[in-house]
């Protein structure tokens, strides 16, 4: 494979790289074997320094040198020893990979670790050269295979290394990353370019979730042509408005602050002039505060109501009436505008203007009811689960712990009733009835928290992350198996395609690289 040992512009713009034609064999051949049989001290930075390149490029010819004559010079008759050889490769590479991706060290910090454990391979232009090595030969998009088709729920977003967007698909059920992919940028071709691998691996979507990005929403409409689009839910609402009930929260105690320190100031006062001064001055804060605490009231009462007409299910637990809801919000919005905020108006006529498509999973969750009913359990016992289900949800969204707790409390005293009446059925039936209720997306907030995994990635790598890192990252979050949580126990790619995992995800991808350097040998 030809080096790249110059970086060039493109008369386009774009990077190119070509080979360093003053860099003869004979001179890489040199520096490898200096690098190979000398322990000295900086002499890798000497010949970096010497020929211009970098420390990478000199440990990445040591190791092309050691590999081509290992099987030359090995020593016959000492198999133990060749074998103890390839066992100390192997735990080099289980090491960085588990600290690099469990562990989500940096490369240095990881050179640092695996030296002190005395583990062999630990210089960071080995480590960096590995992990780079192992990441290129694995996809960045999921491939179904044998000309099968895969129906998913697909979610999409973006997260920012430096200034190039990385594209994620997410399969919000399974939580499956889908394909990930570090571009150009966001722009409607990059995303339909995205999608268009999907369906070349044999990915069919039933919905997309995402939030407003004019990029994303106009490619979802061309490559999914007929496809519903379900806007999110948290983006539309929570992130326009919640805010706003902390804004308003702050700015009542500050009110109640300056009334305190107003009353304070007129308690000091000595003359009557002053006197009847601070009195007016502390009468006006007084009023002031009046104003903001009953500004702040009116407007978190108006949000919880218009939050809780997002709930899938009602206090019956019977599915909420999609008209019903969206006449409640509307109502509750035309309040807030009445409401002297006036920042506020902009972010309410763009929910208004949505409410349309928001509201869309009503209608599916309808349906997956209604089919419930017919072939699992009666109503009534579909509907407590319902119920039992949206607790679930509720306390995984909760960001305060008494409320979190309180829906855990809820659910667990449903799930204990409706297991006195279901007997030895009760697991089987919960399954199949979670299962399906599952299928009722609000928001890509699995995207999110992808994206959150993809955000410690880049604090380690001082926020330059590469494509091989990303099809590593997919791969470890997508067969790694969940510790907690209500997927504790099952992989990514379990729920995704129903087909059980019985290898861990490094013994997997130790064979996977080894069946391609096999490959590498054969060619």
């Amino acid at each position: 494979m030809e080096q790249i040992d110059i970086f060039q512009p493109k008369n386009d713009g774009r990077a190119k790289f070509h080979r360093r034609k003053d860099l003869t064999f004979e001179i890489r051949l040199y520096i490898a074997f200096l690098a190979m049989m000398s322990n000295r001290w900086g002499l890798i930075s000497q010949l970096a320094k010497k020929h211009a390149i970098s420390r990478t490029f000199v440990y990445m010819l040591q190791d092309e040198l050691q590999t081509a004559v290992q099987d030359v010079f090995q020593v016959r008759g000492q198999p133990e020893k060749q074998l103890t050889i390839e066992r100390e490769k192997v735990q080099s590479v289980v090491c960085a990979l588990s600290l690099r991706l469990e562990g989500k060290c940096s490369i240095p910090s990881m050179s640092w670790i695996m030296e002190r454990l005395g583990v062999g391979n630990s210089s960071v232009g080995w480590i960096s050269q590995t992990l780079g090595r192992i990441g290129a030969n694995l996809s960045n998009t999921i491939d179904i295979g044998d000309g099968n088709v895969l129906y998913v729920y697909l979610a999409a977003d973006e997260v920012f290394s430096c200034s190039r967007p990385i594209l994620i698909s997410a399969d919000p059920i399974s939580t499956a990353i889908l394909r990930i992919e570090l571009a150009e940028s966001r722009k409607t071709e990059d995303w339909i370019a995205h999608f268009n691998e999907l369906k070349k691996n044999g990915v069919e979507v039933i919905l997309v979730v995402s939030d407003e990005g004019v990029g994303l929403c106009s490619a979802v409409g061309q490559a999914f042509q007929g496809t519903n689009r379900q806007p999110d839910t948290f983006h539309a609402i929570s992130h326009r408005l919640g805010k706003w009930v902390d804004i308003l929260e702050r700015s009542a105690y500050a009110a109640i602050a300056q009334e305190y320190q107003r009353e304070h100031v007129f308690e000091s006062a000595k003359t009557e002039n002053v006197m009847q001064k601070r009195f007016d001055a502390y009468i006006d804060a007084q009023t002031k505060t009046g104003q903001a605490i009953t500004l702040y009231e009116n407007f978190k009462f108006l949000y919880h109501c218009t939050i809780n007409e997002f709930q899938v299910f009602d206090k019956s637990g019977g599915p909420r009436n999609r008209k019903g809801a969206e006449e409640n919000i509307r109502v509750a919005l035309d309040y807030m505008i009445g409401l002297p905020i006036d920042k506020i108006k902009k972010e309410i006529n763009t929910i208004n203007n949505l409410l349309g498509d928001l509201l869309g999973y009503l209608d599916i969750a309808g349906q997956i009811t209604k089919d419930l009913t017919l072939k699992v359990a009666p109503r009534h016992i579909v509907q407590s689960f319902s119920l039992a289900w949206q607790y679930q949800k509720n306390a995984i969204k909760a960001k305060k712990n008494g409320r979190k707790k309180y829906f855990e409390r809820k659910q667990k005293e449903k799930l204990e009733k409706l297991a006195t009446i279901l007997g030895e059925k009760f697991e089987m039936v919960k399954e199949s009835i979670y299962a399906e209720l599952d299928k009722i997306i609000q928001s890509s907030a699995i995207v999110e928290n992808i994206n959150s995994i993809v955000r410690m990635f880049l604090n380690t790598s001082r926020n330059n992350i590469n494509q091989e890192l990303l099809n590593l990252i997919m791969f470890y979050h997508n067969h790694r198996r969940y510790k907690a949580g209500k997927r504790k126990g099952k992989t990514p790619m379990e729920l995704l395609t129903g087909k059980k995992q019985n290898k861990d995800w490094l013994e997997i991808l130790l064979n996977i690289d080894k069946v391609d350097q096999a490959c590498q040998i054969a060619a």
